[in-house]
């Protein structure tokens, strides 16, 4: 019986939290510095020293950066992790994520912020490294204390920005000492629920920006403290602030956690997604989504961007980004286009060489790592390359590195050391580093053209931070120089950009230029200068089909960040309302959509200047089925005008299901109904329509739909296609189309009916059952001929229906039954109020054993609101025993694994089919759960404890969910997203179910419970146990 719940075996096995006792590393003695340096292994030519270390004050650093000086800022972090609520359910911390006035009222949630908010001193500080590329650097100084994890620190002028826990904040040094003195608010709000997915990653930006990143399980309405502008930043996303803090609003969304973020030296962003998936590494263009824990989209049609590469680079930590850009005196050649992966899971610096094409594919390939570690308390969290073209890494030193793995108070986490390192190649030559703050303004130019990155940014930062407007001239004559570098005439560019000098002449040759960094780099700078918006039509109008995408896309950007519009620049973004094309690869068809999705956002700020244009003869240049799409952009009222002028030439296309969605959210209005009503009626259409409008369920309102369906449903229902039957019977069911009962009953009846369809009929009649269905199930239930499944299905839809099996049959029934086929009827049963009453009755009457009830369906029986006290009795009687039960199982298991008597290769068929239902690695799998990849660096200890208690502990966001109907029914699995139409739950092998609003009563998290079933491993023999181990300590 237990064998069935195998795929998901190791849900959490990798990604969840385990008990007290377990910790990543074995090892409880601390290395030294030197130790640890003689343990490092790195490629021939580079060489690897140390910078600083808890000798210098160095202690759980998280964050480097340096400042226009060439010195080295970073942080203590010695108050991590700082969850506000350590000992409560995380049902009820999700509740208090959504409430922030509750947050302010609960006495943890209060004691924090008023830490993050400065009311209370913390205990960490920011320090500075005056000299950090000297061979023997000075100790770290203190710039600023009283902290509470600062987790990001970007300098500026005389100070720098910070952000900490719900705060973004500026310190400054007000009187040239050396030390912060003064604290300027600039944005509030952030979600701190999870210490390890707070507000980071602060990088400045050119234009005048910051962007950041926040995390996946936290929540917040993040308002400036200098403007008041409000933007929602909830789950994982990148932001954006002006300097100054006035200007907010979300870049991108999705993956999980992004804790490697760089803006490279072509202007292009990369991100990292910490669970490695397909996503180690990847291009981050402004507006692109990903998927992520929450799934939310920055608009309801914003496309997800498909995956990128297969490979996994291994572990669920990736902490940090860089790449060597740096012209000389840095790594190699061979380095160029490699992103380098700090990997505090694996105690690793792993490398992608990684490329996005002119078309949109993206070019990856996974190199051997730069630098592994023979100390496993090598935590790589964060690294940069410093003025002198070396890398540098920040080192947690820790033995354990999980946020979750171990309790917040755990007194293994290691509060006292930490250290900085430095990667060079024997090729690299020392030099001297210049001080850009006390460099002559007259000279800041000549610095754009150093070799290192570094320079080349504090010079731009300079030339803007000291309004240098006198240099204008010879950046212009920089930028346009086509003997120079690309990444010098950017800078020069960023630079006339951070000043707001627009030079015509300047702009008409960049765009005109071959290098298409260079073009981009030029169209995304419009958008920051005082230009007429005729000037910016006449930039823009001839790149529409510019055969580098990242052009186009920056089009539509620049449009959108503009603030100006008139006909000749809406027609520009009309001309990008594109239909689909119905792959969603990259190279062309997920372009496509990414480019509607952002010309319609950019449309949604000017909707007075797009009804303008619509009503000028200018607009009918457009195919209507573009028009179509840009007054999607409008508001219902203004938009119902339009669509008889587009209706026509709709009607005639095959609708996909982006077309069928915005037309369906259009039938809210009656005359738009009666269009649509005879593209319905046309019964060539239905099997399209119907498929759509199961596809469009929870991604539309659909009220109206209904009445227009029902004649292409019937008429599916009545064809000799079984797929055209099974498709009506899924659209009678999502819509409960009671009054097609008989045409369900006939197939039901059929005897050329198979089993799909006969199930697909019980399910559409058991939604809103009459006496005649009743009758029906009764009958089938009662003829011991039907197959075990069917007559589960019919019984539990008589019990729904408030039917009762006639008592003989249902101890037939019961009797006929082996152990696995009792469970299903458990199991099945206890989904529904009806059913687990009728579960309870048949143990109290003895025709069912309490060892028939296992744990998971005596969960669900109870969360049915039956009182019985049987049941808690029997609930509290198995959670006493839990332990004792963990501690014999665990032992044995444990034996085993320690053994290492298994063959990895019998264990990789086991695993692929136990495990690659829900997980993935190297490309293969499902993937919904967390990648495997990486899984032998864990220890048995914590494989073990996952597999036999996985509800000990586990992240908040991957707990089971359970949806509670209002038909009484539950369902339960993994919360994929929920939204204003409903909720979808994922399960195992993949599949998933929408549940309409209209249907849910309640969604709970179950307290306590992962979504893998406990006993996974009671039946599994010995040696597959012992082989299945064996393969996964080769998943390095």
């Amino acid at each position: 019986m237990k064998k069935q719940f195998l795929p998901i075996l190791l849900l959490y096995l990798f990604a969840i939290p385990l008990q007290a006792k377990k910790t990543h590393s074995f090892r409880t003695e601390v290395q030294t510095p030197e130790e640890q340096l003689a343990g490092f292994e790195l490629p021939d030519g580079f060489v690897i020293e140390l910078v600083a270390s808890e000798r210098d004050g160095i202690i759980n650093p998280i964050d480097l950066a340096f400042d226009d000086a060439g010195r080295l800022w970073t942080q203590t972090a010695t108050m991590y992790p700082l969850d506000p609520a350590m000992d409560i359910e995380w049902g009820d911390l999700l509740n208090l994520m959504d409430n922030p006035e509750a947050q302010r009222r609960d006495p943890a949630f209060k004691r924090i912020l008023d830490l993050y908010e400065g009311k209370t001193q913390g205990e960490d500080k920011i320090l500075i490294i005056d000299n950090p590329t000297a061979i023997n650097p000075s100790k770290a100084r203190t710039w600023a204390d009283g902290l509470t994890i600062p987790q990001s620190i970007l300098p500026y002028k005389n100070g720098a920005y910070v952000a900490q826990g719900s705060e973004l904040f500026f310190l400054e040094d007000s009187n040239g000492d050396g030390t912060a003195d003064t604290r300027k608010p600039l944005l509030s709000g952030f979600g701190f629920t999870d210490t390890h997915t707070m507000a980071h990653l602060l990088i400045r930006a050119p234009g005048n920006w910051i962007h950041f990143s926040q995390g996946a399980l936290n929540k917040g309405l993040v308002k400036s403290a200098v403007s008041g502008a409000e933007a929602r930043i909830d789950f994982s996303k990148i932001a954006r602030v002006s300097l100054d803090g006035s200007r907010l609003n979300v870049v991108s969304s999705g993956l999980n956690n992004i804790w490697g973020f760089q803006l490279r030296a072509n202007g292009q962003w990369y991100g990292t997604e910490a669970n490695d998936k397909t996503w180690s590494v990847v291009p981050m263009e402004a507006g692109t989504g990903f998927q992520g824990i929450g799934n939310t989209r920055m608009r309801p049609y914003q496309p997800w961007i498909p995956e990128m590469h297969e490979f996994r680079v291994g572990g669920t930590g990736i902490s940090g980004l860089e790449f060597s850009e740096d012209g000389v005196n840095s790594f190699p050649e061979q380095w160029k286009d490699v992103a380098l992966l700090a990997n505090p899971i694996t105690s690793t610096v792993n490398c992608v060489r990684i490329v996005r094409n002119s078309d949109g594919t993206v070019s990856a390939e996974l190199l051997p790592d730069l630098l592994k570690s023979k100390d496993d308390w090598f935590r790589p969290v964060n690294m940069e390359f410093g003025p002198d073209g070396c890398l540098y890494i920040a080192d947690w030193y820790n033995k354990i590195i999980s946020h979750n793995e171990l309790p917040r108070t755990h007194p293994e986490r290691d509060k006292g050391h930490g250290r900085i390192w430095r990667i060079r190649h024997q090729s690299q030559i020392p030099g001297k580093i210049p001080n850009l703050y006390e460099t002559p303004t007259s000279d800041l130019v000549s610095h754009l053209k150093a070799p290192t990155l570094w320079e080349k940014r504090a010079a731009w930062h300079q030339i803007s931070d000291r309004s240098a407007n006198e240099l204008a001239p010879q950046l212009i004559r920089l930028a346009e120089n086509k003997k120079t570098n690309v990444t010098t005439r950017i800078h020069a560019l960023w630079s006339l950009e951070g000043l707001k000098h627009f030079d015509a002449h300047l702009m008409d040759t960049l765009i005109a230029e071959t290098e298409d960094e260079l073009r981009r780099e030029a169209i995304r700078s419009l958008s920051s200068f005082d230009i007429e918006p005729s000037q910016m039509a006449s930039y823009l109008n001839d790149l529409t089909n510019d055969p580098n995408v990242m052009i186009r896309s920056q089009v539509l950007r620049t449009l959108a960040d503009y603030g100006q519009a008139n006909r000749e620049t809406i027609d520009i973004l009309v001309s990008y309302c594109r239909p689909d094309i119905p792959e969603v690869d990259l190279g062309g068809p997920y372009e496509r959509s990414f480019e509607r999705y952002l010309a319609s956002m950019a449309l949604e700020q000017y909707p007075d200047a797009l009804i303008d244009y619509l009503d000028h003869p200018l607009s009918k240049k457009q195919p209507a089925t573009h028009r179509f799409w840009a007054i999607q952009a409008l508001t219902l009222e203004k938009k119902e005008a339009y669509f008889v002028d587009f209706w026509d030439a709709l009607k005639s296309e095959p609708w996909n299901l982006a077309t069928f969605i915005e037309i369906l959210n259009a039938m809210e209005k009656r005359s738009i109904h009666e269009l649509a009503k005879p593209v319905f009626q046309n019964l060539w259409n239905a099997r399209h329509l119907v498929s759509l409008a199961n596809e469009a369920l929870g991604k539309a309102a659909t009220e109206n739909l209904i009445s227009l369906l029902k004649p292409g449903v019937k008429y599916l229902l009545a064809s000799k296609d079984q797929s055209d039957q099974e498709i009506g019977l899924k659209a009678a069911r999502n819509y409960k189309m009671t009054d097609l009962e008989i045409d369900i009953i006939q197939l039901l009846d059929s005897p050329n009916s198979n089993r799909t369809v006969v199930m697909a009929a019980i399910s559409a009649l058991e939604r809103k059952p009459s006496p005649r269905t009743k009758a029906i199930f009764q009958q089938r239930f009662e003829n011991a001929s039907q197959s075990f499944d069917l007559r589960l299905a019919t019984l539990h839809a008589l019990l729904k229906a408030q039917g009762q099996p006639d008592p003989k049959y249902l101890d037939e029934f019961l009797g006929s039954l082996n152990d696995f086929q009792k469970s299903e009827f458990t199991k099945t049963l206890s989904s529904s109020r009806p059913g687990a009453q009728t579960l309870l009755s048949l143990l109290n009457e003895g025709r069912l054993a309490e060892n028939e009830i296992d744990n998971w369906t005596l969960d669900r029986m109870l969360s049915a609101n039956i009182k019985a006290p049987r049941l808690r009795a029997l609930q509290k009687e198995r959670k006493q025993n839990k332990e004792a039960a963990f501690k014999k199982t665990f032992d044995t298991v444990m034996k085993i694994a320690e053994s290492e008597s298994g063959n990895p290769l019998k264990g990789q068929p086991l695993f692929t089919s136990l495990c690659l239902a829900c997980h993935s690695t190297g490309g293969e799998g499902i993937g919904w759960a967390p990648a495997l990849d990486g899984s032998g660096h864990r220890d048995n200890e914590g494989l073990l404890t996952a597999v036999i208690d996985p509800s000990a502990a586990m992240e908040g966001a991957y707990r089971l969910r359970r949806i509670l109907k209002t038909d009484g029914t539950t369902i339960e699995g993994y919360l994929e997203k929920q939204n204003e139409h409903g909720a979808t739950l994922r399960f195992m092998g993949g599949g998933s179910l929408f549940v309409s609003n209209s249907e849910i009563k309640t969604v709970q998290q179950v307290q306590g419970r992962s979504s893998m079933p406990e006993g996974l491993i009671d039946n599994l023999p010995q040696e597959q146990l012992a082989d299945l181990l064996a393969y996964i300590r080769t998943l390095k």
